[in-house]
């Protein structure tokens, strides 16, 4: 299988979330001075490339460490939607979700760096699109941008709260420019951060004949 990764490096200068602050990866030991290099990294759960678990939204939700690798893990399908602000459900009503229960959206977003300053543009999916895709039986959403739905002052997540109440699990900030809409086998690996709402994580779409 031929592995595709659709991680973003995280860096110092990475777009984040309003009100979060970026990473800092402070140098702690050097070879110069010390013989070894050592890094402390300081950073929200919710940087770069990164899983929201259930508890980010819904008290008493399933927490990153406690999600099951059968849902991070498995076949998955890449749905590109062009053109829009919002995926909506007519964007959704032709695709084949014989067997799918895992599905990423490539939108214009996959043309934004993911640097410099954050961008309130972007597109999203719809309440209606996520009740849509909660009765398709899907377990795993993911999107090429830092939140799955659309930024609105004020918001009260009901995007977020919809899917992560019906123990949907939420993968923000994939890099998918250039990748063909279709089927692959998705990985998501988290850090296992105890009680955690969320966790950056390492993303991977395979292609090949055992997709």
């Amino acid at each position: 299988m031929k592995w595709i990764d659709v991680t973003w490096v995280i860096n110092p200068q990475m777009t984040v979330w309003p009100g979060d602050a970026q990473p800092v990866m402070e140098r702690t030991a050097t070879h110069e001075e010390d013989g070894l290099q050592g890094t402390r990294l300081t950073l929200s759960v919710h940087t770069g490339t990164h899983i929201d678990a259930p508890r980010h939204f819904i008290s008493g939700g399933t927490t990153i460490d406690a999600i099951p690798l059968a849902t991070l893990v498995g076949p998955c399908l890449l749905v590109d939607v062009p053109g829009c602000d919002l995926i909506e459900p007519c964007h959704l009503e032709k695709v084949n979700w014989a067997g799918a229960e895992r599905v990423v959206f490539r939108t214009d977003n996959s043309t934004l760096t993911p640097e410099g300053g954050f961008r309130r543009d972007y597109t999203g999916l719809s309440l209606e699109a996520a009740k849509f895709l909660i009765k398709q039986g899907i377990k795993l959403v993911g999107i090429d941008y830092l939140s799955i739905e659309r930024y609105e002052p004020n918001s009260d997540f009901a995007v977020h709260k919809a899917l992560l109440g019906a123990g949907v699990v939420i993968v923000e900030g994939l890099k998918l420019k250039g990748l063909a809409a279709g089927r692959y086998y998705l990985m998501a690996l988290p850090l296992l951060l105890k009680g955690s709402d969320g966790s950056p994580a390492r993303v991977l779409l395979g292609q090949g004949q055992d997709e």
